[in-house]
């Protein structure tokens, strides 16, 4: 397949993916994009992917373990660095040992060396598998911060110990010792390698620094090089460039920073720009285990030399062989750090630690190395081998995603944050005594009047939070209806010729940003419905309207026309909207629907008053950026005096800093709009003037 080509089906599978889980949030994203990766594997394109375990570690892998290294809490994972080391090591070597064992015992004909092999490619913990259920699971920290540890370092031991096995399956020797020093100078070397290339980096910062070259983007780029640089110079040296890239994400995060504005947009470009590499490559990985499980699948899926039943039961098996052996192991671990009498306090989170040890991609890339020949003779068990691999990788992840909230307390609902709610309030009283200063008249004061109602929204958003994902998916589904009901009515006055093109626009940027509130929450299906799909067959069942209504007529300001068709469109909007609602109380909660209806009543009273259009229209003007800074200003000044009285915690005080710098920053960077109201206010006022002349 053509780069290119690769490049964009991946793209639209992630994106997919991406929609499916926020219209099913009851699927763990990682099955979607298995699924997902199995339909793709299908396909004529997924079937001319050649799976390169190499290339996969050090293009994907890498970056996602060096991501987790830099967010990695070191002080917590040091305070459980024994029971650490036991999983990542120990843990490794118990279960090449038992799955060996029990794989041979099941397949006799199957060579002892490679049964060894397919017991440590089994060995390690998934850290992206691990990353991607800590997402949906409230695991607690202590447990959560073992598993994460545990999933940066076991890639090394299980990489080693199944070189050793493949080794050999080769040559027919073994030895332990050699075994175990090979493994302690491969993780050593990597870590060192790690470290070395970070502080070079460092240096290479400071020469640049002292040429007065500093570049955001520059320095960027060198970061996103860094886990790529460490395992490919670590692989060179014949060490472990999974430690490597793991030790550079560490050190990188630990390094002195300077307190600067440079330094805050690079941290801030960074963060996002992480955020999306690291959301990409997750995805990627469930997606290329999808696919090498139908690579996998149908050379040993009915070929005849196994039951397709025994095959089945192996791979349980084996599953279940897995979490035996970890549970056991950790229990007798617990008992000897800890003692007997501990043990069941400790047991659910025993179990925690036994069903977190989910197996990945990891697992599948270090199989693949396996040869298709030894020593001058096909080796024919190697499709068998990954095929049980693949089917245990599933196996175990499915068990860990519905056996794992078994054992983890749901989370409580959030209660409404109090203190946020009384400083939003402050912000808003203060505006209100401030807006009995200005003239009604002004735009002033229609800009200080569209920030208080900017805070009134902030306000009933931090209520909502506090109703349950039930009452929150109700809630959605109310405001999408709404929003059809708007679009379509729109729609129809336009094509009907009651609101020109200029309104049409108006009204829609207006209805976008409602449709933008409800899109950045999760989309149940009949709120996708309501908002995706139907604006995608509006575009179908009528192109020659969506594109008129963009490009035709166009003006640089609202007219008194255009104002009383928008109120008018409203108006009949509005009453279409209350007759739906009335409708819907045996459907959902009748106090919610009556709060809507209630909202619309007052909203098409606002709009009579010509107040809803102009609090629309003062918002695409520089004067309300100037008073919403105004509001952000305020804002912080209550933060300080709130945490000054110790009415916050410090914790919680940057936190609300952090919210109104996001939205600072929104603020400040929002596009101009085409409907700008100087314009407008401007019209209006040269026609008030000519007015008083012809007087």
């Amino acid at each position: 397949m053509e780069f290119a080509e690769l490049v964009i089906v991946f793209a639209v599978t992630i994106t997919l993916s991406n929609i499916a889980s926020r219209i099913l949030p009851m699927i763990p994203a990682p099955l979607i994009q298995i699924f997902l990766g199995v339909v793709l594997g299908l396909t004529e394109w997924g079937q001319s992917i050649d799976f390169e375990p190499e290339l996969f570690l050090v293009m994907i892998i890498a970056p996602l373990l060096f991501r987790e290294g830099e967010k990695a809490d070191i002080s917590s994972i040091l305070k459980n660095f024994g029971t650490i080391l036991f999983l990542a090591f120990g843990g490794v070597i118990l279960t090449l040992v038992g799955v060996g064992a029990t794989l041979s015992f099941l397949l006799p004909s199957v060579p002892l060396a490679a049964c060894f092999a397919f017991g440590a490619a089994l060995g390690p913990t998934d850290a992206v598998a691990v990353s991607s259920l800590s997402g949906r699971v409230n695991i607690p920290k202590k447990a959560m911060h073992i598993l994460e540890g545990e999933g940066l370092l076991n890639d090394a031991s299980g990489v080693t110990a199944f070189q050793f096995a493949l080794g050999a399956l080769i040559t027919g020797s073994f030895s332990a010792v050699n075994a175990g020093m090979s493994l302690v100078v491969s993780s050593i070397g990597g870590a060192l390698i790690g470290f070395l290339l970070v502080w070079f980096k460092q240096k290479i910062i400071h020469l640049i620094e002292k040429a007065s070259a500093q570049d955001v983007t520059g320095y960027l780029l060198i970061e996103l090089l860094l886990p790529f640089l460490a395992y490919v110079l670590a692989e060179a040296f014949d060490v472990s460039g999974i430690i490597a890239a793991v030790a550079a994400g560490i050190l990188q995060a630990s390094g002195f920073r300077k307190i600067s504005v440079f330094d805050a947009e690079l941290s801030s470009l960074s963060h996002s720009t992480w955020t999306t590499i690291a959301f990409t490559l997750n995805a990627l990985v469930f997606i290329f285990l999808g696919i090498e499980l139908t690579q996998v699948f149908s050379p040993v899926w009915g070929d005849g030399l196994y039951p397709n039943g025994l095959l089945l039961a192996i791979i349980v098996l084996i599953s279940v062989m897995l979490f035996v052996i970890r549970f056991i192991s950790i229990s007798l671990f617990y008992v000897f750090k800890d003692g007997s009498k501990k043990f069941k306090k400790q047991l659910n989170e025993i179990l925690i630690l036994t069903f977190g040890g989910v197996k990945g991609t990891v697992s599948l890339a270090t199989i693949f190395i396996l040869p298709f020949s030894i020593n001058n003779m096909m080796f024919y068990q190697r499709s068998l081998l990954l095929f049980l691999t693949a089917g245990v990788i599933l196996v175990t992840l499915v068990i860990g995603i519905i056996v794992l909230p078994m054992l983890t307390e749901t989370e409580e609902a959030k209660s409404t944050d109090l203190n946020a709610l009384m400083i939003l309030e402050e912000v808003v009283e203060v505006l209100r005594k401030e807006i009995k200063e200005i003239d009604r008249n002004t735009k002033e004061f229609l800009a200080t009047e569209a920030v208080i109602e900017n805070y009134q929204e902030r306000i009933r958003d931090l209520y909502l939070e506090d109703l349950t994902d039930d009452e929150k998916q109700e809630v959605q589904e109310i405001q999408a209806l709404i929003l059809s009901i708007e679009r379509d009515g729109l729609d129809e006055s336009y094509r009907s010729g009651k609101l020109s093109s200029n309104g049409y626009r108006f009204y829609s940027r207006f209805l976008s940003r409602f449709e933008h509130s409800i899109t950045s929450q999760i989309l149940s299906f009949i709120g996708f419905w309501f908002i995706v799909v139907r604006r995608l067959m509006r575009i179908v069942l009528h192109p020659k309207m969506f594109w008129q209504r963009r490009y035709a007529d166009r003006q640089t300001f609202i007219s008194d026309e255009d104002i009383q068709e928008i109120r008018e469109t409203y108006q009949k909007n509005t009453q279409l909207i209350i007759e739906s609602l009335d409708n819907l109380t045996d459907i959902y909660d009748e106090t919610m629907v009556q709060f809507f209806i209630q909202q619309r009543k007052l909203e098409g009273i606002k709009m009579n008053s010509g107040n809803l259009i102009s609090s629309w229209m003062i918002q695409q003007d520089s004067l309300f950026t100037k008073k919403m800074l105004r509001g952000y200003y305020l804002e912080r000044k209550i933060i300080d005096e709130y945490e000054v009285a110790e009415k916050i915690t410090t914790f919680s005080a940057n936190s609300y800093r952090r919210n109104i710098n996001l939205l600072e920053s929104y603020t400040m960077n929002k596009p101009s709009d085409n409907f700008s109201f100087r314009f407008a206010f401007r019209a209006k006022s040269k026609k008030n003037e000519s007015n008083k002349i012809k007087r």
